[in-house]
């Protein structure tokens, strides 16, 4: 009877924190703060959940150490990825901004058709001179 009690009131806690992360994501202004609300998810919504299972099913603590490990393991990798992401797509769209004198905030961007045009294009090319030069001296000597 204990077990079920602590069972259930992880879970109880577990959904709070779910419940206050999507409106978190919901509510919040920009991705930033929105990875902040998800990242409060996958830690404490989901080790609520987690604990809660394992009290109320006890023979399940291996697979459920197992995977609290892995969302432990992964979860600041995948936020910092999106996080990432954003970042870079900021800058790609501030240098679009800036090339065509807009002064407005730009919401999508094609991105393939910039890089296409862009001083990325000249720098890979430089790159690649710069590897063949590399190999033509190695044939000279």
């Amino acid at each position: 009877m204990l077990l079920e009690i602590l069972g259930i009131g992880w879970l109880t806690f577990g959904l709070f924190f779910c419940a206050i992360g999507v409106l978190g994501v919901l509510r919040m202004p920009d991705v930033y703060t929105r990875l902040h609300a998800s990242g409060k998810v996958a830690t404490l919504g989901l080790f609520g959940l987690l604990m809660g299972a394992v009290f109320l099913m006890p023979s399940i603590f291996l697979k459920v150490l197992a995977l609290g490990l892995f969302i432990l393991l992964t979860s600041p990798v995948a936020t910092h990825a999106i996080a990432a992401s954003e970042y870079r797509r900021k800058e790609l769209v501030d240098e679009i901004a800036e090339m065509q004198h807009l002064d407005h905030e730009i919401k999508s961007v094609d991105v393939s058709a910039f890089l296409y045009s862009s001083n990325i294009k000249d720098i890979i090319e430089a790159q690649q001179r710069t590897h063949h030069n590399g190999e033509n001296k190695k044939d000279d000597l």
